[in-house]
Formats: structure tokens, C-alpha cells, sequence
């Protein structure tokens, strides 16, 4: 389980476990539900920030380590070739890791609303 879910996952635990245990009134419980239910929130939307960051210095690497080998000429671009393939795989793989923890934090973040929805 991806740490988002995890998190995810413990919310909402968590807020069966207040309902069920709660001295509070209906009211306060729900409001405090509410507030854990933003605070997830924030953390999703922080995992998703952080992902989207990662995503884009892994391209902005890409394309400088790409321009060097350009740059280098013509000889060193044939005896390089295989490396800057095996590089571009190994970050179109990452890419791809980045690109699914983000849209397993979106996920999770739509849950969360539609779970406060509820509320």
C-alpha cells in the first residue's frame, strides 16, 4: 500500500473510531471529522505538489543530459547512443512511477471529498 492509501486508509479509520467513541456531541464529532478530513486533504494535495516537482526535474535532467550528448559531436553521439537509451528508459520508468503515485493521490483526495460530502 502506497503511503497516500495508507494515509488515506487511517483517516478514515480513524474517523469511524472518533464516531464510535466520541463523548462529543453529534455536532462537535462531525466537526471534528470535518478537520481531519481537511487535514488529509492538505497532506494529499502535499504528496501531489511533491510528485508533480519530482516529475519535472527528472524531465528538466533529461533534457540537459540529452543537449550535452548533442553537444559533444558526432563521435562521442555514436559511442554514448546505448547509454542515452538505457537513460531515457530508466526515466520514462520513473516517469511512470511518479505519474501513478500522482493519480493514486488524486484518487485518494476525491475519496476524502466525497467522503466529507457525506459528513
Amino acid at each position: 500500500m502506497k503511503s497516500a492509501e495508507g494515509f488515506l486508509v487511517g483517516v478514515l479509520v480513524g474517523a469511524v473510531g472518533a464516531l464510535l467513541l466520541a463523548p462529543a456531541s453529534g455536532a462537535e464529532t462531525r466537526q471534528e471529522l470535518r478537520r481531519a478530513m481537511d487535514k488529509g486533504r492538505d497532506r494529499l494535495k502535499d504528496l501531489e505538489l511533491a510528485a508533480e516537482e519530482r516529475m519535472g526535474v527528472l524531465l528538466d535532467e533529461i533534457q540537459e543530459k540529452t543537449a550535452r550528448l548533442m553537444d559533444a559531436g558526432g563521435d562521442l553521439m555514436e559511442s554514448k547512443r546505448d547509454d542515452l537509451l538505457e537513460a531515457i528508459q530508466v526515466a520514462k520508468r520513473a516517469l511512470a512511477e511518479e505519474r501513478e503515485i500522482l493519480m493514486r493521490a488524486t484518487r485518494a483526495r476525491r475519496a476524502a471529498e466525497i467522503a466529507e460530502e457525506g459528513l
